[in-house]
């Protein structure tokens, strides 16, 4: 093994990080999740190997896109099932590509095979993306052994939960490679990705007791190790809630450095920014920082730095590129005895408007919705303090908010045109609950309207079979006419 995967490059530790990186992540937990059913791994995480959490973070579900290439799904070629000129996703530039180039051996492990991060809406890969991959594995075990059930059913391979077979996966690399430098990703869904985080806890004490062995076997001793998951639970009923709408937005993300790193100015920065705004572009700018290491380091672009830099404390969702939707950062207002309101009943026939349009392109397989009830609805409060804050990197005429009296600010936003809107509705047939977040512009009664800040919250299972090969893309909104 060592003779086929020969370090590319001779790393110095004047330019270079010089540790392994092992991130591994759970699909669909929030901070909060974690912390309620993994106990016994996170009390280790904290009081043994003293990792730093990441208190505020972006919920979007295009976390790992950023993560891995720094980019936004609009930012990269079309490679989405069922659009024109879709292709796989090899030549997009993943982190892995260049950590390889830099000397080191790449793994990478997930289950659910039928939901792969890059497979369920996108066209997957054409040659093997890292050294290590475990997809062809999975592909031959979901085959043996699930032929008869479903595979969130099956717990195990054999007498191992598939759980402890992924653990086991990655600790026989650091094992086989001992002096190699190492980058691993692991991601887990069988526990968390249903409607409910109930299985979660299976995982504590398999994840603890592998953490446990990682540390003892001195194999975290020279390992940058990040626990995290993606999103919050997208379609529980809890998800319904206000706490549900939050715990989405908010993942759990911890860092713990090597021991012999702990001291350094660049832990002290970690430190800091974990009671900041941090999005998943700045671990991808935190990959890049490794692989220039050094104090001058600049972020390449302005909306993502390096967690071993100082992230402004005055940070915004917008400096961020975080889109409103999906902004932990707002104030949004609960609008109470909205049903008497009738503008809100028109941003109900909006959504619904919006929705039969999109199903257009699929009137023959898609039955046309209608509005059954709206749940919820919130107003957006802009933050005052952040609007202050925020208004020197404004590009939009605002700057001269920064040192206005109290007064003129209230009498200002008053005066707002444009002015943003969260509701919660569900339409039939099916009984599909959706969260959308749409602008209304006060002076011209227009609405702006847009799917990337549209969230499905209940699950829809196999309703939309009908196009499930053709427009994918659609669906979590068509409900199909044959059942």
């Amino acid at each position: 093994n060592e003779e086929l995967l020969k370090p590319k490059s001779k790393l110095t530790n004047n330019t270079h990080f010089g540790y392994n990186v092992l991130m591994f992540g759970f699909d669909s937990i929030s901070r909060m999740t974690f912390i309620r059913f993994l106990p016994k791994t996170y009390s280790y995480l904290i009081q043994q190997l003293g990792a730093t959490v990441m208190k505020v973070g972006d919920g979007t579900t295009a976390q790992f896109m950023a993560m891995l290439t720094g980019k936004t799904g609009l930012e990269l070629p079309e490679s989405r099932h069922g659009e024109k000129g879709a292709k796989p996703v090899d030549n997009y530039p993943w982190i892995w590509k260049k950590l390889n180039d830099a000397g080191y051996i790449t793994q990478w492990t997930e289950d659910e095979q039928h939901i792969g991060t890059f497979q369920f809406r996108l066209s997957g890969f054409r040659h093997k993306p890292v050294d290590y991959y475990m997809r062809p594995f999975y592909l031959y075990a979901e085959s043996k052994y699930f032929r008869k059930t479903t595979t969130e059913n099956v717990l195990c391979f054999g007498n191992m939960t598939r759980f402890k077979t992924m653990l086991n996966w990655i600790q026989d690399f650091y094992n086989t490679y001992p002096n190699r430098l190492k980058w691993t990703l692991g991601f887990h869904a069988q526990y968390s990705h249903r409607d409910t985080n109930n299985l979660v806890p299976y995982a504590d004490q398999e994840l603890y007791e592998f953490l446990y062995e990682m540390n003892k076997t001195g194999h975290l001793d020279n390992t940058m190790l990040i626990i995290m998951s993606d999103h919050g639970q997208r379609y529980s009923e809890l998800r319904s809630t206000y706490q549900g709408k939050l715990e989405e937005r908010l993942p759990f993300m911890s860092i713990r450095m090597p021991p012999k790193f702990q001291q350094s100015t660049y832990v002290h920065n970690l430190r800091l920014n974990s009671h900041r705004l941090t999005t998943p572009f700045d671990i991808h700018e935190t990959f890049l920082h490794m692989l220039d290491f050094n104090e001058n380091y600049k972020s390449t672009t302005n909306r993502s730095y390096s967690l071993f830099q100082l992230i402004p404390t005055n940070r915004t969702c917008r400096d961020a590129g975080i889109e409103s939707h999906w902004c932990a950062c707002l104030q949004w207002k609960q609008i109470k005895d909205f049903q008497e309101l009738p503008l809100i009943n028109e941003i109900g026939q909006v959504v619904i408007n919006y929705l039969n349009d999109l199903l257009s392109v699929v009137e023959e397989e898609c039955a046309r919705l209608e509005l059954f009830k709206i749940h919820d609805v919130y107003e957006l409060i802009p933050d005052k303090m952040m609007l202050k804050f925020s208004v020197s990197k404004d590009k939009d005429n605002r700057v001269r908010l920064f040192n206005e009296p109290e007064d003129a600010i209230n009498a200002l936003l008053k005066e707002q045109e444009l002015k943003y809107y969260q509701i919660q509705l569900e339409t039939r047939p099916g009984n599909g609950k959706f969260e959308v977040t749409l602008g209304y512009n006060s002076k011209h009664k227009k609405f702006d309207i847009e799917k990337k800040h549209m969230s499905r919250i209940n699950e829809y299972g196999n309703t939309s079979h009908c196009i499930k090969f053709t427009k994918r893309k659609l669906s979590d909104i068509c409900y199909c006419k044959k059942q």
